[in-house]
């Protein structure tokens, strides 16, 4: 039998509300009580809640891709083409803020064990 472990887990949704929030939550607790140490961020288009603090959860962050608040759907169907995505850059910038959370992932290495002294850190 095998079993794939997500280091790094990402829920990716359309609208986020309270609801979903809370069933990412209790994944996020899952996903990290099976494997200590490892993230978990939930990705959305559009916020259809208040924001709440994510501290007292195991999700690590909450990435709102376009910046917004859910619109209308008669507004909303305007990004249902490429050209439609193309002109709205906050997308990009928001991923880019993700990418550097894993970067960091990636460069976090063990501490060099004959110099923890001399830096004072490990």
């Amino acid at each position: 039998m095998e079993a794939y472990l997500g280091y790094v887990t990402t829920e990716c949704k359309t609208n986020l509300d309270k609801t979903m929030f809370q069933e990412a939550t209790a994944t996020a607790h899952d996903v990290k009580s099976a494997l200590p140490g490892s993230k978990y961020f939930l990705m959305c288009e559009w916020l259809d809640m208040t924001p709440v603090s994510t501290a007292p959860t195991d999700i690590d962050e909450v990435l709102i891709l376009r910046k917004a608040k859910r619109i209308p759907f008669n507004i909303r169907k305007n990004f249902n083409t490429y050209s439609g995505r193309a002109d709205n850059s906050d997308c990009v910038n928001v991923f880019l803020r993700f990418i550097g959370h894993i970067e960091k992932l990636l460069h976090n290495e063990a501490p060099a064990e004959n110099t923890v002294l001399a830096d004072g850190y490990f």
